[in-house]
């Protein structure tokens, strides 16, 4: 089956997005479509604003219409509401306990996220930075989040100190290793650290562990999320830096956009991830509706913060 652009995108697309297009382009949208087109060219008015980010980084509008339609999603449906709703995990559920779309689904969601580059590694912008900040994963994502900021440290990227951004999620043994030498993933960190071949002079370098508690949610404990970590390193009151987070596909997207709305803009910074297989993972369609569903709601946080 074929999937077709509107034409009425095609031709606003073309027209309004550049500097001068801007203004009319908020215009029109702001008296004639609905609240799903509102959002999907509020992503990319954005940039003009928001000067935290070395490189800015967006869905293309374009791009999520056509997934939009290929799901069957509502046409009149808010595109925020909608996503949260059918593609989100559910509460205190993990990536690794969601189940997989269907055969065709999962097809074109791949082939449409490759097309789009939510597989792809997202390379620095440049060699020198100021602090490295590892993101908090399964003990599996946070090595190979070190070894990602390792091949970069050998072709030629640098900075002053590392600093590792966990929270004090118990280990759960069908996706984590070191199960039976610690107890949760901030532990987890300390050891992967520790016993990881790195070069002397980057291993040489200062190290700082952030471990963010469980949080408390009525009667049950929710893990902490990448907010919360970033959060817990601000009120550690670090000096305003250029700044390279590590994370890896396809949550890229969504980890840039929550850093984008977390950090203040006098920090600069970056994000990079390794690249990967995604037909290896037997949930990766689903996986990445998630992470697009979480850089939608992220994305419409900072349009809000625009208006």
């Amino acid at each position: 089956m074929k999937f077709t652009i509107p034409k009425f995108l095609q031709h606003l697309h073309s027209k309004f997005i550049g500097k001068r297009g801007t203004i009319r382009l908020f215009l029109l949208l702001s008296g004639v479509f609905m609240k799903k087109w509102l959002f999907l060219f509020a992503i990319c008015l954005g940039s003009f604003t928001f000067a935290s980010p070395i490189q800015d980084r967006k869905i293309d509008p374009i791009a999520l219409s056509q997934l939009w339609r290929a799901l069957d999603l509502p046409p009149d449906a808010d595109i925020v509401v909608e996503t949260q709703k059918r593609w989100l995990r559910k509460p205190n559920q993990e990536r690794w306990e969601i189940a997989e779309l269907s055969s065709d689904q999962r097809r074109f969601v791949l082939n449409w996220a490759t097309d789009q580059g939510f597989f792809a590694p997202w390379k620095p912008t440049s060699q020198r930075y100021d602090k490295a900040l590892i993101l908090g994963a399964t003990t599996s994502r946070m090595q190979m989040r070190l070894d990602y900021l390792k091949q970069l440290w050998d072709e030629g990227t640098r900075f002053h100190e590392i600093v590792w951004l966990t929270g004090d999620r118990p280990l759960d043994q069908r996706v984590d290793g070191l199960t039976d030498r610690c107890n949760n993933e901030s532990e987890a960190a300390h050891i992967l650290w520790e016993e990881t071949n790195l070069p002397e002079e980057m291993r040489s370098l200062p190290v700082v562990f952030v471990a963010v508690p469980m949080k408390i949610e009525g009667s049950s404990q929710k893990r902490p999320n990448t907010e919360d970590t970033i959060v817990a390193w601000l009120k550690l009151s670090p000096e305003p830096c250029k700044a390279l987070f590590v994370s890896d596909q396809p949550f890229c997207g969504y980890q840039f956009a929550v850093i984008k709305t977390n950090l203040p803009k006098a920090f600069l910074f970056d994000l990079v991830g390794q690249g990967v297989d995604a037909t290896s993972h037997p949930a990766a369609a689903a996986i990445t509706l998630d992470s697009i569903a979480r850089w939608i709601y992220q994305e419409d946080l900072i349009a809000k913060s625009e208006r």
